[in-house]
């Protein structure tokens, strides 16, 4: 093993020993600072000289002068101690929910609507906090989330679950329909589930959207939905609606933005779109669990609303 390679073991208590004497250049007063007896400190500095194998002062009968090693220590231990403190000042804020990282798995949608004022108030409260977003499937965040790879997932509907996952619902929502403004069904204040049964559909992939629930939800209304395409995106979904190419179901988060040629209606019978939240518990940190707190909120202050009309 090279120079360079080599393990040291000082302990930090060590170099705290020496800063005092280093900068006191005066054993008593030193070992006065350090709230300890003079012999101790004299020990513990010869024994930090055997482990570096270098002379770090040299005493006369009344001073203390810092070799040029020391000296050098001098500089490197300040630094050392103060990288130390900040790094398990650090552990501890983050023990304490007071900084760290959040990762989240998403569906696209959990960001507009009722949560995002209050994932904002989070970020506004927690300056010392990220929150990352990464955007995937139902599917794959309880992938990831069984994988440790991300904290926490936010999707839509209620789902069963792998043992040692939680759920908890932290918004209502519904799905509504998505028609060309000219479409007869436009109309209607309400519209029948029903209604949709000869009407072509503009849907996102079934694997990689709610479309797979969505498709039972008409099944048990006695039709499979008529699906005429295909996209990627919601936007482009919203986009061939607006054209007359099919009608669409989305969740009634995008009807908060401006889609133009598209207007949303209501079902009469309501098909849920609430957004879980899923996390394992035995990884619940406070950071996390402050978070849940503040998102869960926003369905509360949404009953109070209601209430209050």
């Amino acid at each position: 093993m090279n120079q360079t390679e080599r393990i040291y073991r000082t302990d930090l208590k060590l170099l705290r020993y020496f800063l005092a004497v280093a900068e006191e250049l005066h054993f008593g007063r030193a070992a006065a600072r350090l709230n300890m007896s003079q012999p101790p400190l004299s020990i513990h500095i010869k024994e930090l000289e055997s482990q570096l194998g270098t002379m770090l002062f040299i005493r006369h009968s009344r001073s203390v002068a810092l070799t040029h090693a020391g000296k050098v220590l001098m500089e490197e231990a300040r630094l050392l101690l103060q990288a130390a403190n900040q790094a398990l000042a650090k552990v501890e804020q983050i023990g304490r929910g007071e900084r760290g990282r959040v990762e989240l798995g998403i569906v696209g949608t959990a960001l507009w609507g009722g949560l995002r004022p209050f994932f904002l108030r989070f970020m506004q409260e927690n300056p010392t906090v990220d929150i990352l977003f990464r955007e995937k499937s139902p599917g794959m965040q309880i992938a990831l989330l069984e994988n440790h790879e991300i904290d926490a997932g936010i999707w839509r509907m209620a789902t069963t679950l792998p043992l040692g996952l939680t759920g908890e619902r932290l918004r209502s929502a519904s799905y509504l329909v998505a028609l060309p403004r000219n479409h007869r069904l436009a109309a209607y204040s309400a519209i029948p589930l029903g209604e949709l049964r000869n009407e072509p559909f503009v849907t996102l992939p079934a694997a990689h959207s709610d479309w797979s629930f969505l498709q039972k939800v008409c099944f048990r209304a006695g039709f499979s939905p008529n699906i005429v395409r295909e996209a990627v995106e919601p936007q482009t979904v919203l986009a061939l609606t607006s054209m007359g190419v099919g009608i669409t179901l989305m969740a009634d988060s995008y009807a908060q933005m401006n889609w133009p040629g598209v207007v949303f209606r209501p079902l009469e019978e309501r098909i849920p779109a609430d957004l879980y939240i899923v996390y394992d518990a035995s990884q619940l940190t406070p950071i996390l669990q402050r978070l849940i707190g503040m998102l869960k909120s926003a369905d509360i202050e949404e009953m109070k609303e209601t209430e209050a009309l």
